[in-house]
């Protein structure tokens, strides 16, 4: 018993080293892919705790090809796009009905072109097609040169507490455009002069901040809000507990920062698209996406009467574009150049897809931790207890009892997820069971017997 308890603690040590040290940097892959299945399998398994998202992305990728009319009057360069370009999508997707629109580009377009002159107004003309949605700005802290335009109208929520610690702006920097603006209420995306908000750990997203002695949401969480039908003035964001925390009416508790953040949680199963099956009013079951995307080619896509193939096709995105009635649209740039954003796990995203996923994340309630240090120790130290008292079985009795074990070790922390939806890095208790095994099929259980001189 004792041999075989010290070996495994020799090399336990070890494996919990590279568990912890990988925990840190995830540096190997492997053990980055057990931890994004083990986290999938625990939220399977979450029951209520966690419930479906409703988002679907308008992505502008490297494909698109911004619109032209002629040779003599050409489209707009350097990957920007027209006022026609933004018109013609907003145009697409108001012809499938949206439920709400979140619109997070904010183009300067170059006047010089007709496709952007103002004596036209495309773009205002698609915007009131659609239902009031929210336009993105970013702004600043910090003191600029140039002239403002005309202020914009933030809409503030409710506060309970001191909100010293918050975010802080005071200029815009980027504004939508008037014609956007005609059906559209401005909500803050990015505020450039706020540092240190993404890193190789974590990366946190602002869902409000301090603006002229009020606190205003940013257009993430006022798209959930929107989506909710929750008016502003049924938000709170209540600084006066132990933990800071947004009250999204009676729907729903956001877990923040001190300063007005949400941590995006580093994996949440929420890296692909998410559908699910109900009943139609013809009472056949057909799939649903809680959570997808849709390119503007993709979008665009419409095939001739007779044209088998087109129709195949079009019957594909059929589910996409069914979901644009009941998702909220978030619609950005996703180009190549636009990923910039690296979460812990490696996956490069771009401002559009960081805050769909973060909406996503919210809707859904995913609000996934990871264990502290403590809990890690105390799990290692009940696979220790159980490989001691286990290792005093011969190997008849102790393969079974270890296998037996593992399985209960595992419940209980499904059990502990679906309870607080935290979750630990498998690796190590794998690890440790799995050396508890070999260390026990190896090694015998017995003391071997004192020889004695006659």
């Amino acid at each position: 018993m004792r041999q075989r308890f010290i070996t495994f603690a020799v090399f336990g040590l070890i494996l919990v080293i590279i568990g912890e040290w990988n925990l840190k940097t995830r540096k190997i892959a492997p053990i980055a892919s057990l931890d994004k299945t083990w986290l999938e399998f625990c939220i399977g398994n979450a029951g209520g705790s966690i419930t479906n998202p409703a988002v679907t992305v308008i992505r502008i990728t490297d494909d698109y090809e911004p619109l032209s009319i002629g040779e003599d009057q050409p489209a707009a360069a350097d990957g920007k796009l027209s006022r026609l370009d933004f018109a013609t999508i907003l145009g697409f997707i108001g012809k499938l009905n949206p439920k709400s629109v979140a619109f997070l580009p904010t183009p300067a377009f170059d006047e010089s072109l007709v496709l952007n002159q103002t004596d036209i107004v495309p773009l205002k003309d698609a915007a009131m097609q659609l239902p009031r949605f929210l336009g993105a700005t970013n702004v600043t802290d910090e003191s600029i040169n140039k002239a403002q335009q005309k202020p914009l109208n933030f809409q503030p929520i409710k506060v309970e507490g001191e909100p010293a610690n918050l975010l802080t702006f005071t200029h815009t920097i980027r504004f939508p455009d008037p014609q956007i603006i005609a059906n559209a209420d401005p909500a803050f995306k990015t505020i450039e002069s706020a540092s240190g908000l993404t890193s190789e750990s974590e990366i946190r997203v602002p869902l409000v901040a301090s603006h002229n002695g009020q606190v205003v949401p940013s257009i993430t969480l006022a798209a959930i809000a929107n989506h909710a039908g929750i008016a502003l003035d049924q938000v709170t964001l209540d600084l006066s507990g132990a933990s800071p925390i947004i009250q999204l009416g009676e729907l729903q508790t956001i877990p923040v920062e001190a300063d007005g953040t949400f941590i995006l949680p580093p994996a949440s199963g929420l890296g692909r698209e998410l559908t699910g099956l109900q009943k139609n009013e013809a009472g056949e079951m057909e799939e649903v996406y809680h959570l997808t995307s849709l390119t503007v080619d993709e979008l665009a896509y419409t095939g001739g009467a007779d044209d088998e193939v087109a129709k195949r096709i079009l019957a594909d995105f059929q589910g996409k574009f069914e979901s644009v009635s009941n998702n909220l649209i978030v619609i950005g740039f996703d180009r190549n150049n636009d990923r910039r954003f690296t979460t812990a796990y490696g996956e490069v995203l771009s401002e559009t897809m960081l805050l769909a996923r973060t909406i996503a994340t919210i809707q859904s309630g995913r609000f996934i931790d990871q264990w502290s240090m403590v809990g890690r120790i105390f799990g290692v130290l009940v696979i220790a207890a159980i490989a001691f008292f286990l290792f005093r079985f011969p190997k008849r009795k102790f393969l079974p009892f270890s296998f037996v074990a593992a399985l209960i070790y595992f419940a209980m922390n499904v059990i502990i997820f679906r309870s607080s939806l935290s979750w630990t890095s498998p690796f190590s208790a794998f690890a440790l069971f799995g050396l508890m095994f070999l260390v026990g099929l190896v090694l015998s259980g017995e003391n071997k017997p004192r020889s004695t001189e006659n």
